[in-house]
């Protein structure tokens, strides 16, 4: 992550609050048991960066006790806050490796596109071409 990241006392809120959102069950881990404060919020922080402020606004907000009560807070009474932090705290979790294998999900995978399994597409895109009057050959 670039830029200074969290503290040591922001990553063990954020376990805390993941913990909240995402408890173990159903065989599957709970959110701070896979890593969701340590490399894997690094790793989603920088993907998505914006949320890096309003997230570590949120980790020195959260009281030490009460975080059940805190996040049904933020859940009715500041959505966009809870966004923050659900997004936040799901997005780190779906990232660890051992999730994805417990939920049978391999990761992006290539899929390359060829024309002919896909007659449909040559269909589509001669449609766009002659309804477009402003098309130009490439030269």
């Amino acid at each position: 992550m670039s830029g200074s990241g969290p503290t040591p006392a922001q990553r063990l809120t954020l376990d805390r609050l993941a913990d909240v959102l995402v408890p173990e069950g159903r065989n599957m881990p709970a959110a701070s048991t896979v890593g969701v404060s340590e490399g894997l919020l690094d790793r989603f922080l920088d993907a998505a960066p914006a949320l890096a402020e309003p997230l570590l606004s949120l980790l020195d907000e959260a009281p030490a006790e009460g975080l059940d009560a805190f996040v049904r807070h933020l859940a009715s009474q500041r959505p966009g806050d809870f966004g923050v932090l659900s997004t936040t705290v799901v997005g780190a979790y779906y990232l660890s490796a051992e999730v994805r294998r417990l939920i049978g999900y391999p990761g992006q995978q290539p899929n390359p596109l060829s024309v002919a399994s896909e007659p449909d597409y040559l269909d589509m895109l001669e449609r766009v071409h002659e309804r477009h009057p402003g098309y130009r050959e490439c030269s």
